[in-house]
């Protein structure tokens, strides 16, 4: 029998700080791993199970369903179609978001990412509907469940599962190098991590677009150099990169508004705001598995999405990480 122990919320804290610095990060990822293994095992056994056996009757259930198949190649898919559901309204109401928030910084002098600010607040999830309803769609639910062989769940720690967020050149405290995620990083938040990305305006080089190299040209890279080995840290610089793959294999995510990117954030190799000169609007949806490769669930408070009673049993797994439904409607 496999012993159970305790991380209390300041070791948790301890050991991700500075991205897990202390143990070097693909030690403390798989000791959160395991930690968390046994916490959320049958969550995890669950949403298996039900993607295995069950998907296209939760997807059946959950509304329309999915008009074409976006499958992710090598980490990344980009839909250019403007036909996901609920992107016209997305679009709409984050554009009245924008026009309300935008331009102004909320962050002290000083801040850490100066640069880059999430403009939505816990309300603005109820306020916009469509924010949730596209993240809960069948069509990106299908292919995101496809790609981590599980049902996702929408982050409710890092990162955060649903962000509207400004990259603005007017709020950088330091904006002559890059620095954080202006750098070159792979995400350990859950192996994997996926996004999907919605350009809210049309973005151009000057924007600072989110920027990446597909998952196996990533993982060459990350082989060489010994990444989330210690003591290399979590950034890397261009310089590194560079010397092992050729620039031109760098994919810039330079679309028209309406644009959607799927992408295995913890797979591919990237970075974003760089210089956002014109400011970059973008709306970030971070999906992971039941068990996570960090020790934030440990010690941050859980983000809370808004539920109803009629919502399906897709969406309300996609909404509550931890929750073990009743499957008597599937017959399981």
């Amino acid at each position: 029998m496999t012993k159970s122990f305790e991380i209390t919320a300041d070791t948790a804290k301890q050991l991700h700080q500075n991205h897990m610095a202390q143990l070097g990060i693909s030690e403390t990822m798989t000791l959160a791993q395991a930690y968390n293994r046994m916490q959320f095992a049958e969550q995890d056994a669950l949403r298996k199970r039900l993607f295995e056996d069950h998907l296209e009757e939760l997807l059946d259930q959950n509304g329309p369903r999915p008009s074409k198949n976006i499958e992710l190649q090598d980490g990344w898919a980009i839909d250019t179609s403007m036909s996901l559901p609920y992107l016209d309204q997305v679009l709409a109401e984050s554009r009245e978001l924008i026009s309300e928030r935008a331009g102004v910084r909320t962050s002290p002098t000083g801040a850490y990412r100066s640069f880059f600010q999430d403009l939505i607040q816990p309300e603005d999830l109820t306020r916009f509907p469509s924010f949730v309803n596209f993240a809960t769609s069948s069509e990106l639910l299908s292919t995101v469940s496809r790609y981590i062989k599980s049902i996702p769940a929408l982050s409710t720690t890092l990162p955060s599962g649903i962000r509207l967020v400004e990259s603005n050149a007017a709020f950088d405290d330091a904006p002559d190098r890059p620095k954080d995620s202006q750098l070159f990083h792979i995400d350990y938040y859950s192996l994997p991590n996926v996004y999907v990305l919605v350009l809210l305006e049309d973005v151009i080089k000057e924007c600072g677009p989110w920027s990446f190299l597909p998952r196996s040209t990533s993982q060459r890279v990350s082989q060489q150099l010994e990444y989330w080995q210690k003591p290399r840290g979590y950034r890397i610089s261009d310089e590194e990169v560079y010397s092992i793959v050729d620039p031109q294999e760098l994919i810039e995510f330079t679309y028209p508004r309406g644009t959607v990117l799927f992408i295995e954030s913890s797979g591919c190799l990237h970075f974003g705001s760089r210089n956002s000169v014109k400011p970059r609007f973008q709306l970030m949806y971070g999906y992971t598995g039941a068990i996570r490769t960090d020790f934030s669930e440990s010690f941050m408070t859980p983000k809370q999405y808004p539920v109803q009673d009629s919502d399906s049993m897709l969406r309300r797994l996609v909404l509550e990480k931890n929750i073990l439904p009743d499957l008597s409607s599937l017959g399981a």
